[in-house]
């Protein structure tokens, strides 16, 4: 029996694709640096914004390790995650019927977390607004705390929600959610092929499932 589902949120819950494109962009424009495109952005997200930067830092041919280099990318990483901040929601939606999904859950008992790679900064104040009184533990990335597809997080979701790992469904888009899955040893392992990854990714990965809409996780969640 599934007691609870940990969410995954950019690609899984929220399409946000075009909100960090456009922070992205504005930072880039800032530096005097070039644009990315909508499918670059789509590759480049999911272990993170830190990691985000790196990628575009590495589009970019600049070599970020050291030196100039380095603090270039210091400065522009700073300067995308506080404008980001300062209004998370901007061009962001949750996908169609993922509302009515993630209440029909509730109402069902079944406890609801969510755990990103995105700053916890960013996290908590877009699910507080969009989804109010559903999610349990909301949860981004966090100084000290590793990313996914480490486990730790996730597990201490676990721990607190008070299930374990073999009663918990984890619903991702990327290949990096479905190795957190696995790592963490969920029942079920839910690839969506709405995100920002396509099929292939999330079956290689581990995916016990591949949905193309929330109403199969409602079903794979309630009925078994």
């Amino acid at each position: 029996m599934i007691k609870a589902c940990l969410f995954d949120l950019d690609g899984t819950l929220l399409d946000t694709l075009t909100t960090i494109k456009y922070y992205i962009d504005i930072t880039a424009e800032k530096y005097v640096l070039p644009s990315i495109t909508l499918d670059e952005t789509r590759l480049f997200v999911g272990k993170g914004a830190a990691n985000l930067v790196n990628r575009i830092f590495e589009r970019y041919g600049i070599d970020y390790t050291e030196g100039e280099g380095r603090a270039l990318r210091d400065a522009f990483f700073e300067a995308y995650v506080t404008s980001y901040d300062e209004d998370p929601q901007y061009l962001t939606a949750p996908y169609e019927r993922i509302p009515e999904l993630v209440r029909a859950l509730c109402s069902a008992g079944v406890k609801l977390a969510v755990i990103s790679n995105k700053p916890d900064t960013a996290v908590k104040p877009i699910i507080a607004s969009m989804f109010p009184g559903v999610f349990r533990i909301v949860e981004g990335g966090r100084d000290g705390v590793p990313l996914k597809p480490d486990p730790t997080a996730p597990l201490d979701i676990c721990k607190r929600l008070g299930v374990s790992p073999s009663e918990v469904a984890y619903i991702g888009d990327t290949g990096t959610d479905m190795r957190t899955g696995v790592a963490m040893g969920a029942a079920l392992n839910i690839g969506v092929k709405w995100g920002f990854r396509d099929e292939a990714e999330l079956i290689r990965d581990g995916a016990t499932h591949t949905v193309s809409s929330p109403d199969e996780i409602k079903a794979l969640v309630l009925n078994g």
